[in-house]
């Protein structure tokens, strides 16, 4: 093989490595195929049920279910969050704020769940922050999928 033969190889190669462990040809099905593999829906439907689950002992006042309820949510944001990164950057950004609120809004839950009006309402906020993540999200992968290629940046 001759040193010009060998840099092509080289080069070929550096280029194929660059690329997505995610099957297809375009980002937006990169980002599909990533999705359906991370469970990315589910992540998403247990993270908003977990803040519903909150919301509902917390008016009852029923501290050590709210202590259960806060806890899970936070083990669910941290293990969503685990799934990342997505194929593109941008989204990636997107819900790895919606994770890191919903982790701060279970821990100040937690810590209010003793009837600290000032965390829980913090929390509500973190919790609100999620939420419009999660939708921001899903509208990302929903403009990425409807553009057939999609941008990573």
């Amino acid at each position: 093989m001759t040193g010009r033969g060998a840099v092509l190889v080289v080069a070929a190669l550096a280029l194929v490595s660059c690329g997505s462990p995610f099957p297809g040809r375009t980002l937006g099905q990169q980002v599909q195929s990533w999705a359906t593999t991370t469970g990315l829906a589910g992540s998403l439907s247990a993270l908003r049920g977990d803040a519903r689950r909150v919301a509902t002992v917390e008016a009852r006042h029923e501290a050590s279910s709210v202590r259960t309820d806060c806890d899970v949510l936070v083990n669910d944001a941290l293990s969503a969050n685990q799934n990342l990164p997505s194929p593109d950057d941008t989204l990636s950004r997107i819900l790895s704020d919606a994770y890191a609120s919903a982790s701060a809004g279970g821990r100040h839950c937690l810590a209010g769940a003793g009837g600290n009006r000032s965390l829980l309402a913090r929390s509500a906020a973190e919790l609100a922050a999620a939420q419009s993540g999660y939708v921001k999200a899903e509208a990302r992968i929903d403009a990425l999928d409807a553009s057939g290629s999609g941008s990573s940046s």
